[in-house]
């Protein structure tokens, strides 16, 4: 038996893949103790590691970070600094063999050179090389003003300047420049399959296309499933961080109240209903749905485009129309775009008007079902947890 160390970003789109292969490693006799908050820490226990709370006021309140976006390299390296000042005799004390880190958590691999250990990339997104980064170029994706790029220019220097001291102090190399946000390792595992990853062909064998982790969660909300009695069901959601869009949930009321479905919309945590006013009459709103089985039902998904929602999407063969709320999504979007499965429509175009359109376009044509159901089948055959672990005991037995 072999001991992992796993350092999450705590969010919800980046530890619920992970706990999958948690489980398969903790099923073939593996000890896994697990960094993250409090929040998560049922959904750890349950899948069997031990569960341990960073000590890090950055990453026990991300609720802010959409806002800060431009400045997240610097953001990362000072938690890096500030994750080894705090844990790091902590980790020497666990003794583990190997560290599993978030491709958005770089002190992983500062404590993997450190504490001279394997390190494994966990990646809930897509892989990133400089192909993809063209990809994204060549798709309009970029900053969306010169004051942005020069903010994030400013956070880079300042992450770099921290980096150089860490290097000093600890002596290890750490992550290069190209790796400050998103990292990776001699050994990545990304939750897609290599045919929906943009540019799949450009990756070596360091990186194992897993496909997406999906399993039913225990504290999904109960659903008044009486309540929906209109066929085809449209689901709409931002997803749990970038949500606060009263706006846009008052142009979907607008878009969808006279249209012939019924709407499931939820609203996550940082929207009430008396911010939105009252819904139409075929539109079932709720604070949080539980989005597995609501996927089941659904005929077209209106979401923010985040890589655990997208998957979970292809996975059940729902077409999706992509409102990418931040240029991570708009990736992702353009991606669905690209193999027909859907249509990418840029937030400041989601009228009511364009999302009635995009909707209605999605419902009427069959081709962008059946492509979501071509990339939902090679999730299923993408390999999974088992190929995950394997290739872990490859890489670290």
């Amino acid at each position: 038996m072999a001991r992992a160390l796993f350092l999450s970003l705590p969010l919800t789109g980046h530890i619920n893949p992970s706990l999958t292969v948690i489980r398969e490693l903790v099923s073939r006799g593996e000890s896994v103790d697990y960094f993250a908050t409090g929040a998560y820490q049922p959904a750890i226990e349950r899948a069997g590691a031990r569960y341990h709370c960073y000590r890090n006021a950055f990453l026990t309140d991300l609720a802010g970070l959409p806002d800060r976006l431009e400045a997240l390299s610097w953001l990362l390296m000072r938690t890096t600094g500030e994750i080894l000042e705090a844990h790091l005799a902590q980790f020497r004390e666990q003794r583990p063999d190997y560290v599993i880190t978030d491709s958005v958590a770089p002190w992983g691999v500062w404590v993997g050179e450190i504490l001279r250990v394997p390190v494994v990339t966990s990646v809930v997104t897509f892989a990133f090389n400089r192909q993809v980064l063209a990809f994204a170029a060549r798709s309009g994706i970029r900053p969306k003003s010169l004051r942005l790029f020069l903010s994030k220019l400013r956070h880079l220097a300042n992450a770099l300047q921290l980096r150089r001291r860490l290097r000093s102090r600890y002596q290890v190399r750490g992550p290069g420049m190209a790796n400050l946000v998103m990292g990776e390792s001699a050994l990545n595992l990304v939750y897609t399959s290599r045919q929906f990853q943009p540019c799949g062909e450009s990756f070596d064998q360091r990186f194992e296309f897993i496909g997406p982790m999906l399993s039913e969660r225990n504290d999904a909300p109960d659903f008044p499933w009486d309540q929906v009695r209109q066929r085809p069901v449209v689901y709409v959601s931002l997803g749990t961080l970038f949500n606060a869009d009263a706006a846009f949930y008052r142009s979907c009321y607008q878009a969808f109240e006279s249209e012939d479905f019924q709407v499931i919309l939820s609203l996550g945590a940082n929207v009430s209903k008396e911010d939105v006013g009252p819904p139409p009459s075929n539109f079932l709103v709720r604070p949080h749905v539980p989005q597995l089985d609501v996927l089941q039902r659904a005929a077209v998904f209106v979401t923010h485009g985040g890589m655990n929602s997208v998957c979970e999407s292809l996975f059940h063969g729902v077409p999706m129309v992509v409102v990418p709320q931040m240029s991570e999504q708009a990736i992702v979007g353009r991606r669905v775009e690209g193999v027909g499965a859907g249509v990418y429509l840029p937030k400041e175009r989601a009228t009511a008007e364009s999302l009635r359109e995009s909707v209605r376009q999605v419902l009427s044509e069959g081709a962008f079902r059946r492509q979501a159901a071509l990339i939902g089948d090679s999730f299923r055959q993408a390999g999974g947890a088992t190929k995950a672990v394997d290739a872990i005991f490859r890489y670290t037995r």
